[in-house]
């Protein structure tokens, strides 16, 4: 009959728990005993992991490959320690990685990336290597943090501030919803069998992905002072299967003295950041060309038509894609901007993506970026609406394979697809022949302290057969054709140098090897 009932219980999640005589909080409890007893769990005042693992390179890793659907490209992490003062709700998070190589790192030195993030409550601060605390960072990030480890969130669930219901079985596992004073909300995952915490999921407004879930797996529970502790925390997104990082444990501590995290008094009394105010300046770069840059660093550019306004580039974000568009609209005010040039899929360049669908505008990028950028725009956005939550319009798109133009009786582009280059297999590029004027993203950056690349910019000019005197980037400033040769030339020689050097063995691949 005991049979019977579980087996009811497994189709019909809702019954379950009155089917057993359970309620959540009873789940709760009994995780608790699990992970080491309830009274052991409240009596905690620190817990401390230490490990290694890797970490998806610049939101979410697709967005760093060459493809949108090449493997993730990773970020070592080769020093990880987290922190977790549980009787005065407090959390440091230290960091030591090895940076996504690409040609901006260089000069950083490889390995040696050290972050260190600070919660004090709901004050979020940093720590820099000289020891220097400074005020600002993510709290509700570092809150998550604290919170998503299933020791520390079994002890919150068992506050009286805490809401714990709506459990249901899935599979092997019952789910609960934990919601925390603050507002959290998380649903944890444990075992029927032995009634440890298996994950547990979360959600948060993303500036590219709108809501998106993330869902942590715990792994290889050992006791640790009567402690159960897990070794092993494998986060993944609800977006293209995405693997968000792995952490492997290689020490736990419970109840081990630790430094003070409290908030100095310094940052105590310094004024939280300001909200960023983004501002555009345009300028002319010839007859009905403008450069819009400003303080984010990721330029877009428009054109004149005789009809109509095209920009080339929705970077970053919504406040910053919006401040482009308004700036474009406002040069010529009797013309609609109408369509925006994405040159490849990495999200500095494609973060105000749902922006300019929400606006109207139709986006023209390579055809390899269609089915990710629909997706992006499907995405519902709930928790925090963005522009395009609060401003629904349909997904309007113009695929390129190798080459577009777009022209009338007073402006004339050719967009090309930009071959032989590892870093963004489907991007484009736009010739303005008129004015001898080639718009890239990512081709080259003035900035940039080495190139991976070799001749891959000059080649896709001789392809093409292009006579350009003028490089027009989303990263920079505008600079003739012939400064960008030389700047290559010893960016090239830079990189070369560090690929004989023993540092170069860290990198996954070496162009002059």
């Amino acid at each position: 009959m005991r049979n019977n009932i579980w087996t009811l219980c497994l189709l019909v999640t809702a019954m379950c728990g009155q089917a057993m005589g359970q309620s959540a909080p009873d789940v709760i409890r009994r995780a608790a005993e699990a992970l080491g007893g309830e009274d052991r769990i409240l009596s905690l005042r620190t817990l401390k992991i230490e490990g290694y693992g890797q970490a998806a390179a610049q939101n979410g890793g697709a967005n760093a490959s060459a493809s949108v659907d090449s493997p993730q490209v990773w970020t070592n992490i080769q020093g990880y320690e987290k922190t977790i003062d549980l009787a005065n709700n407090r959390v440091r998070v230290r960091q030591r990685s090895q940076a996504f190589t690409s040609a901006a790192t260089l000069s950083r030195g490889l390995g040696n990336i050290v972050t260190t993030q600070v919660l004090d409550g709901d004050i979020a601060y940093t720590v820099n290597e000289d020891g220097e605390a400074r005020r600002g960072g993510n709290a509700p990030n570092l809150r998550i943090e604290m919170l998503t480890h299933p020791v520390a969130l079994v002890r919150r669930a068992l506050d009286a501030t805490t809401v714990v219901n709506n459990l249901r079985n899935r599979g092997n596992q019952q789910l609960v919803d934990i919601t925390t004073e603050e507002g959290d909300h998380f649903t944890l995952g444990i075992d029927r069998e032995t009634q440890l915490p298996t994950s547990v999921r979360w959600m948060v407004s993303d500036g590219m992905l709108a809501d998106l879930a993330f869902q942590t797996a715990f792994t290889g529970y050992m006791p640790i002072d009567g402690v159960q502790m897990p070794f092993g925390f494998n986060t993944v997104i609800d977006f293209r299967n995405i693997v968000q990082s792995k952490l492997y444990v290689n020490r736990n501590t419970v109840d081990a003295s630790i430094d003070d995290l409290a908030a100095p008094q310094s940052v105590r009394s310094a004024a939280p950041p300001s909200a960023f105010v983004p501002m555009v300046e345009a300028e002319v770069v010839a007859d009905g060309i403008w450069l819009l840059h400003g303080n984010r660093g990721h330029n877009g550019i428009v054109f004149e038509f005789e009809d109509h306004l095209t920009l080339f580039e929705v970077p970053v974000n919504e406040a910053w894609t919006l401040a482009l568009i308004e700036t474009a609209r406002s040069l010529v005010p009797d013309k609609p901007l109408t369509e925006a040039i994405v040159s490849h899929h990495h999200f500095d360049h494609s973060g105000g993506l749902r922006t300019a669908v929400a606006e109207g505008l139709t986006i023209i990028a390579h055809r390899g970026t269609e089915d990710m950028f629909a997706e992006i725009v499907a995405r519902p956005s709930t928790i925090d609406p963005d522009h395009l939550g609060r401003n629904p319009a349909p997904f309007k798109f113009v695929g390129i394979d190798d080459n577009l133009k777009l022209e009338d009786d007073t402006m004339e582009i050719d967009l090309y697809h930009i071959i032989g280059d590892d870093h963004m297999a489907e991007a484009l590029m736009a010739y303005v022949p008129r004015d001898r004027i080639l718009v890239q993203g990512d081709l080259f950056d003035l900035s940039w302290q080495g190139y991976w690349w070799r001749d891959v910019y000059a080649d896709n000019v001789e392809l093409r057969n292009l006579t350009v005197e003028t490089d027009v980037p989303v990263h920079g400033p505008v600079v003739p054709y012939s400064q960008v040769l030389s700047s290559l030339e010893e960016k090239i020689e830079r990189t070369q140098q560090l690929c004989m050097e023993p540092a170069g063995q860290f990198l996954p691949t070496c162009p002059f090897q």
